[in-house]
C-alpha cells in the first residue's frame, strides 16, 4: 500500500500546515471530513489563532478559533463598543482600533438593524451602558467578573425607576438607551448613548422628552424629531404615552430626582457582559432545544467557556458562498463542543460575522474569516482580547513573501520581522541581518534575492542570534504572461491594481514586480506608478495598454468611462407592490420625496409577520422595462435610513427566459441618498426586461418594519473600443505535442473525443464511418467524454471509455484511467460518494501515466473544490512522478494547456448541426503512450487530396 499524497506548504512563519486526504467516508460532515487543512499559531502571550478547513459532503467548513488563557496574567479580555457612543454602530475593525492592546476579537450581540441599540445588555467596568432583551429568557448573556472568571447566564430585566423627591413621584423606567416605537413607554438615554437621543420614530405622533443633569430636572418638553441633547452629567427621559403624560404632571424644572436600579446582578462585581443569542452548550452537553434559534445554515459566530474557566473561546463559522454553506445553531454548537467548550452561547452571524486578529509579528488588525457581506459590517458590540505583555527579549524571526516562486530573471523581496518572548512584534532593519542562499542558487542583499538557475533555494536569515529560513521555487523563465485584471473598465479619476504574473512552460505561475515591467499607456487614458497601479484619467477614452517584459508582451484594453442612460426616472407611478410570502405586508407608491426631479418611489415593508425569507417588491408595470441592447451595468440610487441594513436586488430576464436575481447591496445600512450598482452577468443576452427590484431579507432574527426610497434607475453601457486588440506575444510550447512512433511491445495509442450525439443524417453516417474506420486502425482504447451515440460504439473495436454519469477506474499497460463527473458543476454536487472513492484510488495507484476524463469542463460551482482537486493532482505529479492528464468534453475546439505541471485537455464535441465543413470542423485527437512518456496529436479526420 503506498503512503497518502500529503501536501506540506510552508506558511512562512513558525508552523506549518499539513494536509491529509482522508479515504474516510461519511455523511457526518463536520466530525468526519475527507480532506482537512489545520493551522495554529501563537499570536500573543496567552492567546492563539487556529483555523480548521474541512470538506465535507455538505461543502467546506471554514472555522477559526481565538484561545484566550486566561491564567496568563496579561491577557484579559474587554467590550468592544464605540466609546463616542454606542448610538452610532461601527465596524468591528474600528472599534477593536480604540485600544491597541487588542489582539484579536469577534463580533458580539444582535442590534437593531434600522438603529444601533444591541438587543441584550451591555455593562463595561461595573456600569451598566444598555438593559437586556424586553424578553430575557430567550437571549443568555456572557459575564466576566473582576476577578477573571468568565460565565454565561440569563439575566432578568432591572427595575429602573426615576423618583421626584419633591413629590414622591416615581416613574417607571422599561429600558436603558434603547431605540423605541412604542407608543406607551419610558426609556432612559445616558451619555453613553452619544450626545443626542436617537430621532423619534415617524410612527409616533407624540412624545416627551425629560431632560436631567445634577440630579435635577432641567426640562420637560415635546421630544424633538431629531432627537434631543444629552447631559455630559445626566441623562434624558424620552416618553411616549401614559408615561410622557405622568411626566407632564408630575415633574418640572427644577425638581430633585433619584435614578435607582434594582437588579438581581451585582454590576460593580463585572468587568464586562454583553448579550448574544442562546446558550448552545450547558456543563459539556450540546442543549436539546435553544431558548432563541435562528433556522438554516448561515454564518456564525460564538463564544465559549472551558471546563476550568480558564480558558474563552471566540469562533467564527463562515458562510453563504459558493464554497461555505454556513452552519445550523445545531452544528455550531457541536463545533463548540468539540473545540473544547463547556458551555457556550450564540452570537450574531449572517453578515455580522466577523473575526480580527494580529498576526504574530505584526501590529495591524486584520480580517481572517471570509465576511458574506463582502465587507465588514457597522456593528453595536464585539467581544476583544487585550495582551498587555511588556517588551521582552528577541524570541524569533518570521519571513515573509508574497509567492513562493520566482522567475529567472527577476528578483524576490523577503520581508522580516520578528517577535519576542511575550510574542510582541519586534520590527527588524533587513540591511542589519545576515542573509544567506544555499550554494548555486543566487545571491541575497538585504531581503533581495536574486535566483541565478532553476530548483530549490532555501533563504535564510540571522538576527542577534535568532535563524529563520524560507524555501523558494526558482522557475525557469516565463514563457507567456497573466494580467489581471484582464480588461480594464473604470470610471474617469479612478484607479486598478494591475498584478502581472508569468507562466512557464509547465504552466506554473509566478508574480512579476513591476519593476520589470515595461508599460505602455496612451496619453489620452492616464499612467501606471511603479507598484503597478493604473490610474485613469478624468476625461472618457479608449485604448489599449502594452504590457512588456522581455520579449513577451501582453495587451490590456481599457474602457475610461460610460454612457449612462436613465430607464426610469420615477416621475410617475411605474409598478405595483407585491410581497413574498403572503403574510409580508408593505406598500408601493411614487412620493414628493427625490434625488432628482419631484418625486422617488417608496417601497415600504413589514417583515415582522413571519421567520421564512422574506421580500417585498417594486413590480414594474408592462412586465418589465424592456432593454434592446445588454447594459454594462444596472444602478438605482436609494435612500437608506430606514433600509433596515436588508439586502436589495434587482430581477432580470433575458432573450431565453433565464432570470438572475442581481444583488445591488448586501445591506441598505447608510443614512441619506447613495448609488448602488451592479454588473450584469456575462450569460444574459439581450434584449432583457428589468422585472423588479426589492428588499430581501433571510436571517428569521431580524424582524422589523421599513421603507427605501428609489430614484434614477440608470443603466451604463460602455464605450466601444475602437481598435482590436492584438494576440499576445508568447514562447509558449508544448514538448508533448509530438508524433512519436510506438517504441515497445506495451506502447500504445488511444483516441480521445467529447460527446458525439445527434447522428441522424447521411452526412453523419457517412463522418461516422470515416471517423471509426480511421481509430480502429490504430486505436487501443476509446474515451470519450459526454454523451456517445449508438451508432459509434457498435462500430468500435477497442474498448470504450466514457465519462457521463458515474465514476471508474481501470488500467491498461501501466496507465491508469479515471471516469468522474461534473455534470452538475463539481464533483461533490454531481455525485458526492466521489470523493473518498477519489482519494482512495489515487493513494493506491502504481502507474506512471493516469488520465482523468470528466464530461464537462471545469469551472466548479465551488471554486475551492476545484482548486483542492488539481492541488491533488499536481501533489500527485511532484511526489509520486505519475505523469497527470485532465481531458473534459464541452467545448468546440481542442485545446491544451498546462496548469501546475497538469496538462488539461478540452476534448471537442462533435457539431450537432449539419452545417460544418468536413475539411475544417472535423479533427482527431491521438494520443501516444511509450512507458513514461506521453505525446498527443490533433490531426484532421478529412484531408484534401
Amino acid at each position: 500500500m503506498k503512503r497518502p499524497i500529503k501536501l506540506t506548504v510552508s506558511l512562512i512563519t513558525v508552523f506549518t500546515f499539513l494536509f491529509t486526504l482522508s479515504s474516510t467516508y461519511s455523511y457526518a460532515n463536520w466530525q468526519n471530513p475527507y480532506y482537512e487543512e489545520a493551522k495554529h499559531q501563537i499570536i500573543r502571550s496567552g492567546v492563539e489563532h487556529e483555523q480548521i478547513l474541512r470538506f465535507t459532503d455538505k461543502g467546506w467548513y471554514n472555522v477559526n478559533i481565538l484561545r484566550a488563557d486566561l491564567d496568563d496574567p496579561y491577557v484579559s479580555l474587554d467590550l468592544l463598543f464605540n466609546k463616542d457612543g454606542i448610538g452610532n454602530r461601527k465596524k468591528l475593525s474600528d472599534l477593536a482600533n480604540q485600544n491597541n492592546e487588542v489582539a484579536g476579537g469577534i463580533n458580539g450581540d444582535f442590534f437593531n438593524t434600522q438603529g444601533a441599540a444591541s438587543l441584550g445588555p451591555m455593562l463595561h467596568q461595573g456600569e451598566l451602558l444598555t438593559t437586556p432583551f424586553y424578553l430575557p429568557s430567550q437571549m443568555a448573556v456572557f459575564n466576566m467578573t473582576e476577578k477573571e472568571l468568565p460565565f454565561i447566564n440569563y439575566w432578568s430585566l432591572p427595575d429602573i425607576t426615576v423618583e421626584n423627591r419633591e413629590n414622591r413621584a416615581v416613574l417607571t423606567i422599561h429600558a436603558m438607551n434603547k431605540e423605541t416605537e412604542s407608543g406607551d413607554i419610558a426609556v432612559v438615554y445616558t451619555p453613553a448613548w452619544g450626545e443626542y437621543t436617537p430621532p423619534v420614530s415617524p410612527k409616533l405622533s407624540a412624545a416627551v422628552q425629560m431632560s436631567i443633569s445634577d440630579g435635577k430636572v432641567q426640562s420637560v418638553s415635546p421630544a424633538e424629531s431629531t432627537g434631543n441633547p444629552i447631559p455630559s452629567d445626566g441623562y434624558v427621559v424620552f416618553a411616549t404615552g401614559s408615561y410622557g403624560e405622568y411626566i407632564v404632571n408630575s415633574f418640572k424644572n427644577r425638581d430633585e430626582v433619584t435614578f435607582d436600579i434594582q437588579s438581581d446582578i451585582d454590576y460593580e462585581e463585572l468587568a464586562l457582559a454583553f448579550g448574544g443569542g442562546a446558550l448552545l452548550v450547558e456543563n459539556g452537553v450540546v442543549r436539546e432545544t435553544f431558548s432563541h434559534e435562528i433556522t438554516g445554515s448561515h454564518p456564525r459566530s460564538a463564544l465559549g467557556i472551558a471546563r476550568n474557566e480558564d480558558e474563552v473561546l471566540l469562533v467564527t463559522v463562515d458562510g453563504r458562498t459558493a464554497s461555505f454553506p454556513g452552519v445550523t445553531q445545531k452544528e455550531l454548537a457541536q463545533i463548540m463542543l468539540d473545540l473544547g467548550a463547556y458551555t457556550a452561547i450564540n452570537l450574531d452571524g449572517g453578515g455580522s460575522t466577523d473575526m480580527i486578529l494580529k498576526q504574530l509579528g505584526q501590529d495591524n488588525l486584520q480580517v481572517v474569516n471570509h465576511l458574506s457581506d463582502g465587507r465588514e459590517r457597522n456593528i453595536t458590540n464585539g467581544i476583544g482580547i487585550i495582551s498587555s505583555a511588556p517588551s521582552s527579549a528577541l524570541k524569533g524571526l518570521i519571513l515573509n513573501v508574497e509567492d513562493t516562486n520566482v522567475f529567472l530573471g527577476t528578483t524576490k523581496e523577503i520581508k522580516i520581522c520578528g517577535y519576542d518572548k511575550n510574542y510582541n512584534p519586534e520590527d527588524i532593519d533587513p540591511s542589519r541581518a545576515n542573509w544567506s542562499v544555499n550554494e548555486g542558487m543566487g545571491e541575497i542583499k538585504n531581503g533581495i534575492f536574486t535566483p541565478v538557475q532553476p530548483g530549490k533555494a532555501v533563504i535564510t536569515a540571522e538576527y542577534k542570534g535568532k535563524e529563520e529560513s524560507i524555501e523558494l521555487t526558482v522557475l525557469n523563465a516565463p514563457t507567456a504572461l497573466s494580467i489581471s485584471p484582464e480588461k480594464i473598465i473604470v470610471s474617469p479619476g479612478e484607479s486598478v491594481q494591475l498584478n502581472i504574473n508569468g507562466i512557464n512552460n509547465e504552466g506554473y505561475m509566478g508574480p512579476i514586480d513591476p519593476e520589470f515591467i515595461k508599460f505602455q499607456v496612451p496619453f489620452n487614458l492616464g499612467f501606471i506608478n511603479k507598484q503597478g497601479l493604473f490610474q485613469s484619467s478624468d476625461q472618457n477614452g479608449t485604448g489599449i495598454i502594452k504590457v512588456s517584459f522581455g520579449e513577451l508582451v501582453a495587451y490590456v484594453p481599457v474602457i475610461v468611462g460610460s454612457q449612462k442612460i436613465i430607464a426610469d426616472d420615477f416621475e410617475k407611478l411605474n409598478g405595483t407592490f407585491l410581497s413574498y410570502p403572503s403574510v409580508v405586508t408593505g406598500n408601493y407608491n411614487i412620493v414628493p420625496f427625490n434625488k432628482d426631479g419631484r418625486f422617488s418611489g417608496e417601497l415600504s415593508y413589514d417583515f415582522t409577520t413571519t421567520d421564512a425569507t422574506r421580500a417585498a417588491y417594486l413590480v414594474f408595470n408592462n412586465n418589465g422595462i424592456t432593454l434592446e441592447q445588454k447594459p454594462q451595468s444596472i444602478g438605482i440610487w436609494v435612500y437608506g435610513n430606514e433600509g433596515g441594513g436588508h439586502g436589495l436586488k434587482i430581477k432580470v430576464t433575458d432573450a431565453k427566459g433565464v432570470s438572475e436575481n442581481i444583488t445591488l447591496s448586501q445591506a441598505v445600512d447608510w443614512n441619506g441618498w447613495k448609488y448602488v450598482e451592479s454588473v450584469l452577468p456575462a450569460s444574459l443576452t439581450a434584449p432583457l426586461k428589468i422585472e423588479r427590484v426589492y428588499v430581501v431579507e433571510i436571517n428569521p432574527a431580524i424582524k422589523d418594519t421599513g421603507k427605501v426610497y428609489l430614484d434614477n434607475l440608470t443603466l451604463s453601457y460602455p464605450l466601444t473600443l475602437s481598435e482590436e486588440v492584438p494576440e499576445a506575444v508568447t514562447k509558449v510550447t508544448d514538448s508533448a505535442n509530438i508524433k512519436s512512433e510506438l517504441e515497445s511491445e506495451n506502447a500504445f495509442r488511444f483516441f480521445a473525443h467529447g460527446s458525439v450525439t445527434d447522428i441522424d443524417t447521411l452526412k453523419d453516417n457517412l463522418v461516422i464511418s470515416q471517423m471509426t474506420e480511421s481509430i480502429n486502425t490504430f486505436s487501443s482504447i476509446n474515451i470519450f467524454a459526454g454523451l456517445l451515440d449508438t451508432e459509434i460504439t457498435g462500430r468500435l473495436k477497442a474498448p470504450i471509455t466514457i465519462a457521463d454519469k458515474g465514476y471508474s477506474y481501470s488500467e491498461f499497460n501501466d496507465s491508469g484511467f479515471i471516469t468522474l463527473d461534473n455534470s452538475n458543476k463539481g464533483l461533490r454536487l454531481s455525485n458526492v460518494a466521489q470523493w473518498p472513492w477519489i482519494l482512495d484510488t489515487l493513494d493506491h495507484i502504481t502507474v506512471k501515466n493516469l488520465f482523468i476524463t470528466l464530461p464537462e469542463p471545469l469551472g466548479f460551482y465551488d471554486p475551492l473544490e476545484e482548486k483542492l482537486f488539481k492541488q491533488i493532482l499536481t501533489a500527485l505529479k511532484e511526489e509520486e512522478n505519475i505523469d497527470v492528464w485532465v481531458l473534459y468534453g464541452g467545448n468546440n475546439e481542442y485545446k491544451v494547456h498546462m496548469e501546475n505541471g497538469i496538462h488539461y485537455v478540452a476534448l471537442k464535441d462533435y457539431p450537432t448541426d449539419n452545417k460544418y465543413d468536413i475539411y475544417k470542423d472535423l479533427d482527431m485527437m491521438i494520443f501516444t503512450v511509450n512507458g513514461d512518456k506521453v505525446t498527443y496529436q490533433i490531426k484532421p479526420l478529412y484531408t484534401r487530396n
